[in-house]
């Protein structure tokens, strides 16, 4: 018994020692720094995931969890991480040792002259694979992997949900500053088609120019249908992605602070910080925690394969307590079995293992390929959200200082029409020139927004892997 239990002690070192690694592969190249402009700050130091908090709009805040509870999508990638976390557990216990409580009851006669007896045994039966060629282990390190990644991918569908509903949200905001412009410019171009008209039945100007403004007007009422038709599907829109009912929907926009307060005031630059260099930046996405953790998984399936081909060493054992009673004779005692201890290598259908392991090996490199596939995307899609933005400073500053001398040349205009010296059609022309450039404006916030809620996408929107998914209730 005891050189048995020695063996068996041994040929278990033996497998904890001989994991199958994965092939081994180049690891990806990330750049040493970014060749983008970087940011013209350092940045806050807050954590990405309560950067929508610091946003301070406590009707984005709400709209954003309910976004997230009502999406079927985080729905689906937060059950994969039970079912991982169920599969994992599995593996955990299949891939050990296994006891179970055995109680068995019979009743017989041995001999014709010998009375009937009856056997009760209760007790404890146990078994085990050995694990000679880290098959078992690598099983488990799957399955931990797999978990990982579907752990990832719920944070992913987190933050996915939560940009879309946000450029959604802020798009609607401005739909309603473009609307207002586009109603002025609709009223400006009606009065400018009323004093037309007038001038043309006075004489003093000609029926084409007439005709022109009145052309003019009509596309002014077009584009502002247009507008309104837009805002109306962003409610929609709201509605389908929140789950709010639209009247509540509709006041609850009016009692959202001032959009124009928050731009002004700089707010979300100071709320992302990029870090200068980019192994450090991408390694806070979660589309790339998933995709390291889905090549763990798939180097880990090369060994589960690998292992099948080698043999299989298992034993089984059991210790019982028995009572037997028969003619009125009662009878206790004990049995206890160690064995057998087998020992299997599978002969038909190494064909198949060996192309299991093909396979596996070329799932491997795929995952190899897709993992750096995915730091590259992660680089270039951060390098992108900092390229727009240095742009739309740019662009922004230009808009700034031209609507700055379309506001003088209307303040000009109003000066000249109120001294005679310069006519309605002149002044509403300086005013829709006003109104287009204050519409370049919010068409320019509103595409600077989007660009950081891209670049706090980019950054992998406070990815935190310890962060677990609540368990669901019944």
């Amino acid at each position: 018994m005891k050189r048995l239990i020695a063996a068996l002690a041994g040929l278990a070192l033996l497998g904890a020692c001989s994991v199958t690694p994965p092939p081994a592969l180049a690891p990806p190249d990330v750049p040493a720094a970014w060749y983008a402009p970087p940011l013209p700050h350092q940045g806050s130091t807050a954590q990405l995931a309560a950067w929508w908090s610091h946003i301070d709009d406590p009707v984005l805040s709400d709209w954003l969890a309910r976004a997230q509870a009502q999406s079927p999508s985080v729905a689906a990638a937060r059950a994969q991480v039970f079912a991982a976390r169920t599969q994992r557990l599995g593996v955990q216990v299949q891939t050990g040792p296994q006891a179970a409580l055995a109680l068995g009851l019979s009743r017989a006669q041995n001999e014709a002259r010998q009375p009937a007896a009856s056997l009760v045994g209760a007790g404890l039966q146990v078994s085990w694979v050995i694990d000679l060629w880290g098959g078992k282990q690598a099983q488990r390190e799957r399955a931990a992997a797999q978990q990982e990644a579907a752990h990832a991918n719920w944070h992913q569908a987190r933050v996915l949900v939560a940009a879309e509903l946000a450029q959604l949200y802020f798009a609607q905001r401005m739909c309603r500053e473009q609307l207002a412009l586009a109603a002025h410019e609709r009223d400006s171009r009606a009065l400018t088609e009323r004093s037309s008209d007038l001038s043309a039945r006075a004489g003093l100007s000609s029926a084409a120019t007439s005709a022109l403004e009145r052309a003019a007007s009509a596309h002014s009422a077009v584009r502002w249908a247009q507008q309104a038709e837009q805002c109306e599907r962003q409610i929609k829109s709201l509605v389908a992605l929140t789950g709010v009912p639209e009247p509540q929907l509709r006041r609850q926009l009016q009692t959202a602070p001032e959009l124009q307060e928050l731009l002004a005031s700089d707010r979300l630059e100071h709320l992302l910080a990029v870090q200068a260099v980019p192994a450090d930046v991408i390694r806070q996405r979660p589309d790339v925690y998933r995709a390291q953790h889905e090549l763990l998984a798939a180097g880990a399936a090369v060994g589960v394969a690998r292992a099948l081909l080698k043999p299989n060493l298992s034993f089984s054992g059991q210790l019982l307590r028995n009572h037997r009673s028969s003619a009125g004779l009662e009878q206790s005692f004990n049995t206890w079995a160690i064995g057998p201890l087998s020992l299997s290598l599978p002969l038909i259908g190494r064909e198949a293992l060996h192309a299991g392991t093909d396979s596996a090996q070329a799932q491997y490199q795929a995952a190899a390929l897709t993992y750096a596939a995915t730091l590259r995307q992660a680089v270039a899609e951060v390098e992108q959200s900092l390229l727009a933005l240095a742009s739309l400073r740019e662009r922004g500053a230009a808009n700034a200082r031209a609507l700055a001398a379309y506001n003088e040349a209307l303040h000009a205009a109003q000066a000249r029409w109120r001294a005679g010296l310069a006519n309605l059609a002149e002044l509403e022309q300086a005013r829709r020139l006003q109104l287009s450039a204050h519409s370049s404006v919010l068409a320019l916030q509103q595409e600077r927004i989007n660009a950081w809620i891209d670049l706090y996408v980019a950054l992998g929107g406070g990815f935190d892997p310890s962060e677990s998914p609540i368990a669901p209730t019944s």
